[in-house]
Parts: structure tokens; C-alpha cells; sequence
């Protein structure tokens, strides 16, 4: 053997070792990182429409919190019906309240209509019939009117198609896309019809949202990378997108999805028409798209929405968002892996040189040694290289020893093939081997008995016309897939048919058999009936979102049944006379609507267990404010403090006991002062004492306690609730009325 020649084997063979081992670590690396992205993108497409699902619910429901508002004050202000001014006021401070709604109006069955419109520039002006033309007036903070900005020419409400709408249908309802005739904004309307003392129809009250606001809605949330949403109507019209994109032609006519000026939402809309027949789907589907040379991938999901709503939401979101950083990783690691290369082939030439030369000597003179199996073969070395001192003697002499462990070993080996055999053929587990074509070289008695074969009917088949008899081309390709990944070890679960035709479900480790040349031979297969586990998983897992969706319902038919508690109430309200009998209705009304809060947040979150009552409190006090504050002396409430989480036996229990404590105060805290204010404060140490402080700049009210016996309905409940969360009460009269209520969340 040349030395020289070694020497570049060595080196060449060391040098393609590292690269085999580098290429095989990319490959594996890449397909798995593609895997795991790929699935990290399926579980954000699910999220990211679960999140517009949910926020357009809440969202969606803002209108008819707005409409059942605006009914309960003309019930409590009958009188409102003869003079709309007043009405036209309470509209505008609701507008002002409620920041997601567009316009909120008024319009009787004698064409009276009374609105308060929020403009492009976010000005709040109002509107008012007068000899039948509708004046549109620009409006202070108070609601007062300031300059007639427009008027439109014979305006009568009763004509327009919310009205219409609500009037055929006499429940509450959404109305058709239609044009503001202010503006010829395209816009949908919340409908409630209102009857007040009889059967027959009074009015309607209608709050309406336009499409550009949904769109902007869609906009502001917070949406992975570049990820989008469009919504289309059944008939493919479109009803909003998170890009901004004008929803009319040039004519400033609707336009359906595939005519949208922005290429990806046409051409998705104009697919996704086509795959529905252009009739509207229930079903969630799921389809991807080539761009411009962009992938796509696209959810669509039915949105049913309150009273009658129905859409398709599609989330869009481009794969290369996620798949460009692996790329660029792709390409470092081949820079890298150049320098590491040529560093490399400079050590391994330098370090063959080292070891090759006594390796060179000693196979000259062992070249006629040639591996036989006899056991008790003879190698005769030479005494001459046995002799040396050096590498090469002492490689002589291991050789010498090699000798008699080798004939120990030819017979350990024997041995130990035996024991192999009688392992394979008696182990409860199927053992096969199986060529790329599917051909079975190999099974033993464990698996002939499980599938039901004999060995001459399954050795010598393919597992295409035995095992995997099925028309799931998924299964039916498992085995062409494991061979393509080419992975040295394979693990996983794949669906089997015995002979009788029963399906069962295999556990399975495999390791792939190559030959002298690195290719791919057989597959060794070592299999465990998976069949009882499977069938525990698949009811586990149906078990578990059964009771999720059972929990949402329950929460969410909750708040609807107090919902109508609460207009059962409104309307209990129009036939009573006495003043003291309504204001307890009034009051239990309120009680009753801030439980309701409790559970329409839990419905619109993701926790059924917790709440944010920051939050809570807000919406308390939004609603008390719309319905019992003065518009001519108005009572400022703020509140103060960080996010707390409480759970629902809490947040119900501190929030009823807010809910009376401010009520108290707009009732009877002041006296016809000017500048009213009601500050609250909520507080959490580390020990997880919970504050919750007010205090009005009122008249002051004396101590209330226990022991006072001239307590009415609500102080009674304040000392049941607080004593109920273990909490503390104090009031106390220092320039108004303090109160303190603490406990432990």
C-alpha cells in the first residue's frame, strides 16, 4: 500500500464524513423546524380566529346594550315621547359613552326622528324632524345645539329600511346593509322595536355601526405578522377587512369580495365563492393559495351573530412570514459550515500523516491475512514485527491477542444468535421487516397470530394487500412516507386490519436497514397494540370540548336570562305609578344587570373562572351613568388602579355592593350642587388585601352599621355581601362620604 495514497484516503474519507454528517443534520434540522412551523402556524390560524370570533361577539353586542338603554330611559321618561329634545340629548351623551357605535336614533310611527351621529372627524352632531325635513345640528358637550350644519329635505324615518325592517319582524333584529342618507355611508342597524303602554308599535329605536367601522375594528387588533381578515356576506358582498380596503365601486355601489381592489382578498373571495356554490357554509374549511408567488393559507369560519347575523370570516395569514427565518438559518449554517470544512481538511491531512505510516507497514506484512469464520484459526505474524518497540510492534501484539478473543467471540456469537432467535420468535410484540415496495421478508409468530395469517399467506405480500387494507390514502402511504424522511429511527401510530377485517391501532419503533452502501434496505419494525389507548384518547378528547362548549352556554344563556329578567323589569316599570315602587324596581334592575356583566364577560373570555374587575367596574359604572345621571348637572365617576382578577363569587359580590353604594350616592349624596364628583379607587398589597375606596364630594351621610335600625334595603345587603367575602365596611364623613371596603382576594 502507498503511503501517499493512504494518507489522501484518510483524508478524503474523514472529510466526507463530516459533510454526510453535516447534510444529514440540515436535513433532519430543516424538515423538522418546517414541521414544527408549519404546525405552530396551524395552532395560530385556530387562535387568531377564535380571537375575532370572540371580539366581534362583543363587539356586535355593543348596539343592542345601547338600544335596551335608550328603552329603559323612555320608560322612565314617558313624557320624552312629546318632547324628543330632551331624548336628543340622552342620545348624544350615549354616543359620547359608547365609542364603537356610529349613530344612535329615535323614529315614532307619526314621523317624528330624533339621532345623534358620530362624523369621520369624531365631532358628535345631532338631529331633529322639524316640518318634516330633518335639521342636523352641530351639538356642545351638554347636547345643546350650536349651528345647523345640514338639513335633509322630507326625511321620514318610517320609509327608511331599519325601520321597515324592525317593524315586519317586531322583535329585535338586525337590518339589511344599507346607506345613511346623511352621509350614503353603507352601514347595519340594530333594530328594537319599542311599545309602550299596548300591542301596537310606538316607535323603533335603532344603533348602527357602518362598514368602515368594522374594518377599522378588524385593524386594531392585534394580528400575527402580516395575517389579515375578510368578511363576506352569504351572497359573497363584502362586509369588512382588517387592510382598510373601500368597500365600493367608483358608482359608490357595494362590491362583492371578488371585486375588492386588492388582489389577494379578490382572488381568495372569488376561490372561496366558488368551492361554496355561492351559497352560504356552516362548515370551518381550511385551503391554501399561491399568490405572486406567495403561499397562502386560509381559514374560513361561519360567524353566527346575534339576532339573525350571518358571515363568513376568512383569516388569512402568509406562510413566508414564518418560513423566511428558517431560511436565512439555512443559509448562515452553509457559510459556517464552508469555513468549518476547509479547517477540517487542512487537520485531517496533517493528522493522517501522523498515523499512517506504521499503519502502511503492518498491513504489508499482515496482507495475506484474510478473514475466515473457522473457528481456531492461526494467525502467523512474524516474531521480527511482534519484536518492536514501537507503534508498529505494539499493533502486532494486539493483533496476537486479537487472535484468541476472536475465536471466543465467533462462538459467542453463535450463541448469542441463537438466544436472538428465540427472543424474536416467543416476545409479545409483532416483529416484521419490510422492504421499500412494501414486500414482508419477516414476521414472527406473535404477529402471524395477531393479524390472523399464516406464514406463507403474509411472508412474501406486500403490506398494502394485508395490514393496510384500506382506502385511506393516508394510510395507505405511511410506509412510502417513512422511507422518504429516511430517518435511522422512526417512531409512530398508524391504523392496521387483521385478516377478519378488524381495525386496530399499532404503536410502532422502527429502524431503517441499509446495505455496505448506506442504502436503504428494509425496515425493521417492532409494533405494540395501541388499540384500547386510542379509543381512550379520542373520548377524552371529545369529553373535554363537549364540556367546554357546555360551560360557554351555560354562562352565556345565563346572561340572556338575566337580560330578560332585566326587560321584563322595563316593562313592569311602564304600568306602575308609584315613584317609590319604581325606584326599587329600578334598583333591582340595576343589581340584576351588574350580575349580568359578570357572566357576559366570562362568555367573552377565555377563563371561566376569573374576570378582569377593573373592567367590571367600568361597565357598572358606565351604565348607572347613561341611566341616572343629569343631563343639565351631569356627576362625574373615575376610577383609578391597576387590573385585578377576581373570581366570579367575588367580582358579583363586590360588584353588587359598588353597584349600591354609587346608586346611593347619585340618589341622595347631593343636593343641587354644581361640579358632582364620585372618585373610586382599587387598590391590591402583596399580602393580597384587595381596597376598594370611594369618596363623593356630597352632603355626607351619617355611619352605617349593624346595629342601626333605620338601615334601608341596600345598607342591609352592603353588610350581608361584605360579611359574605369575610370582608371589611367603613364610611366615614370628611368633605362628602368615604367609604372603604377591603378584603382578601
Amino acid at each position: 500500500m502507498n503511503f501517499k495514497h493512504l494518507r489522501t484516503s484518510i483524508t478524503l474519507v474523514t472529510s466526507l464524513l463530516i459533510f454526510l454528517l453535516f447534510i444529514s443534520f440540515v436535513l433532519i434540522t430543516f424538515n423538522m423546524n418546517k414541521v414544527l412551523i408549519r404546525g405552530t402556524i396551524s395552532t395560530i390560524h385556530k387562535e387568531i380566529t377564535t380571537k375575532v370570533l370572540v371580539k366581534l361577539d362583543v363587539y356586535l353586542d355593543t348596539p343592542y346594550t345601547v338600544n335596551n338603554l335608550t328603552d329603559a330611559f323612555l320608560r322612565i321618561n314617558p313624557d320624552h315621547m312629546q318632547n324628543l329634545d330632551l331624548l336628543r340629548k340622552y342620545l348624544y351623551k350615549q354616543l359620547s359613552i359608547f365609542k364603537t357605535v356610529n349613530l344612535i336614533a329615535f323614529g315614532t310611527e307619526n314621523g317624528n326622528y330624533v339621532e345623534a351621529q358620530r362624523l369621520d372627524d369624531g365631532r358628535i352632531r345631532t338631529g331633529l324632524i322639524k316640518y318634516n325635513n330633518l335639521e342636523l345640528w352641530k351639538t356642545n358637550t351638554a347636547g345643546q345645539k350650536l349651528l345647523l350644519e345640514k338639513i335633509v329635505s322630507k326625511y321620514d324615518p318610517r320609509l327608511r329600511p331599519w325601520y321597515i325592517n324592525s317593524k315586519d319582524k317586531k322583535i329585535p333584529a338586525w337590518s339589511a346593509i344599507y346607506f345613511y342618507s346623511s352621509n350614503n355611508s353603507p352601514a347595519i342597524s340594530a333594530n328594537q322595536p319599542y311599545f309602550h303602554n299596548s300591542s301596537n308599535l310606538d316607535g323603533v329605536i335603532t344603533t348602527s355601526i357602518t362598514l368602515d367601522d368594522i374594518s377599522n375594528f378588524l385593524a386594531e387588533l392585534a394580528l400575527e405578522n402580516n395575517s389579515s381578515v375578510l368578511i363576506l356576506e352569504p351572497s359573497g358582498l363584502a362586509i369588512a377587512t382588517s387592510k382598510g380596503i373601500s368597500l365600493l365601486d367608483d358608482m359608490n355601489r357595494r362590491v362583492t369580495g371578488a371585486n375588492l381592489k386588492n388582489t389577494l382578498f379578490s382572488t381568495i373571495s372569488r376561490t372561496f365563492q366558488l368551492s361554496i356554490e355561492n351559497n352560504y357554509t356552516n362548515i370551518i374549511s381550511d385551503f391554501s393559495m399561491v399568490i405572486n408567488n406567495t403561499k397562502y393559507l386560509i381559514r374560513s369560519t361561519p360567524y353566527y351573530g346575534p339576532y339573525g347575523l350571518r358571515w363568513s370570516v376568512l383569516v388569512i395569514i402568509p406562510e413566508e412570514d414564518y418560513m423566511s427565518a428558517l431560511y436565512r438559518a439555512g443559509t448562515m449554517g452553509i457559510v459556517f459550515f464552508i469555513i468549518f470544512l476547509f479547517i477540517a481538511l487542512i487537520s485531517s491531512y496533517f493528522i493522517a500523516g501522523q498515523t499512517s505510516k506504521p499503519i502502511v507497514k503492518l498491513s504489508n506484512l499482515v496482507s495475506q491475512i484474510s478473514w475466515l469464520e473457522n473457528v481456531n484459526y492461526k494467525w502467523n505474524i512474524p516474531n521480527r514485527i511482534l519484536e518492536r518497540n514501537d507503534e508498529i510492534g505494539t499493533l502486532a501484539k494486539t493483533f496476537s491477542g486479537m487472535e484468541t478473543r476472536l475465536n471466543s467471540t465467533i462462538l459467542n456469537l453463535r450463541e448469542s444468535k441463537k438466544e436472538y432467535k428465540d427472543l424474536v420468535e416467543n416476545i409479545n410484540s409483532i416483529i416484521m421487516r419490510v422492504k421499500p415496495n412494501g414486500l414482508i421478508t419477516y414476521c414472527n409468530p406473535f404477529g402471524l397470530d395477531f393479524y390472523g395469517y399464516t406464514k406463507e399467506e403474509l411472508i412474501g405480500s406486500t403490506v398494502q394487500e394485508t395490514v393496510l387494507r384500506t382506502k385511506n390514502p393516508d394510510d395507505i402511504n405511511i410506509l412510502e412516507r417513512i422511507f422518504i424522511k429516511d430517518k435511522k429511527y422512526w417512531n409512530g401510530i398508524n391504523k392496521n386490519i387483521t385478516l377478519k377485517g378488524k381495525e386496530v391501532w399499532i404503536l410502532w419503533a422502527n429502524t431503517m436497514l441499509h446495505d455496505s452502501k448506506g442504502d436503504i434496505i428494509e425496515l425493521l419494525s417492532i409494533g405494540q397494540d395501541f388499540t384500547s389507548r386510542k379509543a381512550a384518547e379520542l373520548k377524552l378528547n371529545a369529553s373535554l370540548e363537549e364540556k367546554n362548549i357546555l360551560l360557554k352556554e351555560v354562562h352565556h344563556r345565563v346572561k340572556n336570562n338575566l337580560q330578560i329578567i332585566t326587560s321584563l323589569i322595563n316593562l313592569q316599570l311602564g304600568d306602575i305609578s308609584n315613584r317609590i315602587v319604581q325606584e326599587k324596581l329600578e334598583s333591582l334592575q340595576s343589581r340584576i344587570h351588574s350580575m349580568s356583566l359578570v357572566h357576559e364577560m366570562l362568555y367573552s373570555t377565555e377563563s371561566f373562572t376569573q374576570i378582569d374587575f377593573y373592567d367590571y367596574l367600568n361597565q357598572i359604572i358606565a351604565t348607572i351613568s347613561a341611566t341616572l345621571n343629569n343631563m343639565e348637572n351631569p356627576i362625574k365617576v373615575s376610577l383609578k388602579g391597576d387590573s385585578l382578577y377576581l373570581d366570579i363569587e367575588r367580582s358579583t359580590t363586590c360588584g353588587l355592593i359598588v353597584n349600591e353604594i354609587i346608586i346611593n350616592a347619585f340618589k341622595h349624596a347631593f343636593d343641587k350642587q354644581k361640579n358632582c364628583r364620585i372618585n373610586i379607587e382599587l387598590k391590591k398589597d402583596k399580602d393580597g388585601l384587595v381596597s376598594i375606596l370611594i369618596q363623593d364630594n356630597g352632603i355626607g351621610v351619617s355611619s352605617l352599621n349593624k346595629s342601626d335600625k333605620t338601615q334601608g334595603m341596600g345598607s342591609l345587603l352592603i353588610d350581608a355581601l361584605t360579611d359574605q367575602i369575610g370582608g371589611k365596611f367603613k364610611i366615614s364623613k370628611n368633605n362628602g362620604t368615604f367609604i372603604s371596603l377591603t378584603f382578601q382576594s
